[in-house]
Parts: structure tokens; sequence; C-alpha cells
């Protein structure tokens, strides 16, 4: 008796290409933390991936196309990393850590890994609407200013104008991430430390600037 016909390999599942998307991506952030930004070739990633280099170009135009997506997958997790920060102390102590692990990300490999993408984007890719660190800049500040609106909706704290307090507190933080790296790069004991008096500094300026209403809880 002939054996049955094996299955017909038809054409991926939804699943399986987003598997296979998030493979590439995965190698390729690894490859480039190996060995950087300018020995970077699709040969590397698929031989790591062990996947054809036709499978990556079946996805990928090229090499700016592929960095573009890579900083999206980036920005996408950082900002869910800081989001999952939410204290259910007070509003203060939910900026405190999601302060303090901005910091984290920013001075640790993939955090300057991808300040590196987005400067070779914005210089090297051409930039849409004004470039990817400025995108970048408006997600963030978008959603700072969302966390404000939400806080002064259940009363916790009043202000007058969220959008610039939100730019405020977006200003000081990269502030002191570059005056940090200047003096000696990362520190948590000192992020912390700093987290807690600007935290302190930020809020009392948002009383005064505000009208009257109850301090952040």
């Amino acid at each position: 008796m002939a054996s049955p016909a094996a299955p017909r390999r038809g054409r991926p599942s939804v699943a399986e290409a987003e598997q296979l998307y998030g493979k590439i991506l995965d190698a390729s952030w690894e490859v480039l933390l190996d060995s950087g930004l300018d020995t970077f070739t699709f040969d590397r990633v698929a031989r790591h991936a062990h996947i054809g280099k036709a499978t990556i170009y079946s996805r990928f135009a090229g090499k700016r196309e592929l960095l573009e997506a890579l900083v999206h997958h980036g920005v996408s997790k950082r900002r869910d990393a800081i989001a999952a920060l939410e204290s259910q102390v007070s509003l203060a102590e939910t900026f405190r850590l999601r302060a303090v692990e901005t910091l984290e990300l920013l001075h640790s490999p993939d955090g300057q890994l991808m300040e590196r993408l987005i400067d070779w984007l914005d210089t090297e890719a051409g930039s849409p609407q004004g470039g990817y660190r400025a995108m970048v800049y408006r997600n963030a500040v978008e959603k700072i200013r969302s966390l404000f609106e939400t806080a002064q909706q259940r009363g916790e704290i009043v202000i007058d104008d969220c959008e610039n307090a939100a730019r405020f507190w977006l200003e000081g933080l990269l502030g002191h991430y570059k005056m940090a790296s200047s003096e000696g790069g990362h520190d948590r004991a000192k992020h912390m430390h700093w987290a807690d008096r600007y935290i302190s500094f930020f809020f009392a300026g948002v009383r005064q600037q505000g009208s009257p209403g109850a301090p952040p809880r």
C-alpha cells in the first residue's frame, strides 16, 4: 500500500509570517549590537537567523527599510516597558519610576544602539515629518500629556497646560540624561536620587502655575 502523500506546503499563515518578521528583526538587532552599524548587511542577518537572504528581501527592500522597522519596533517596546510602570500609590511615584526606567533604557546598550539608528536615519536616509527623533519626542510628549490629563480628570492634580507641562517634563529628563552621560555615564543610584529631587521640584512648580487644588497623591 502506497504511503500517503505528504501535505503540500502552502503560503505561511499570518502567525507564521509575523513570527518570521519578528525573527528577522531580532536577528538584525543582535547583529547590530555585536558588530555595529557600519558592517551591517543582510548576509550577516541571514546567517544569524539561519534563513535565506531572499527571505529578508521579500519583506524589506533594503537597509533603510529594515532599520526603519527596527526603530519603530524598538520605540514600541520601550514605550510599552515605560507604560507598564504605573504606581498604585501616587502620581509622583509613577513619574519617579518612569524617569528612572527611562534613564536606565537610554544608558543601556539597547538604548545607545537606538540612538545611533535614529541619528543614521535622520542624517543618511532622509527624514519624514521633521525626522525620526522628532517623531519619538512627539510620541513621548503625547504619552506624558495623556498621563497628566487622566490624573487631572481624576482630581489628582490641577494643570493649566498639560501640553507644556509634558514638554517641560521631557526636556528636564533628557537634559539630565545628556549631562549624566558627559559626567561619567550610568549610575542607577544617582538617577534615583535625581528623580526624587526632580519630582519634588517639578510638581511644586505645577502646583504654583495651576489653579488651587490638591497636590499629587
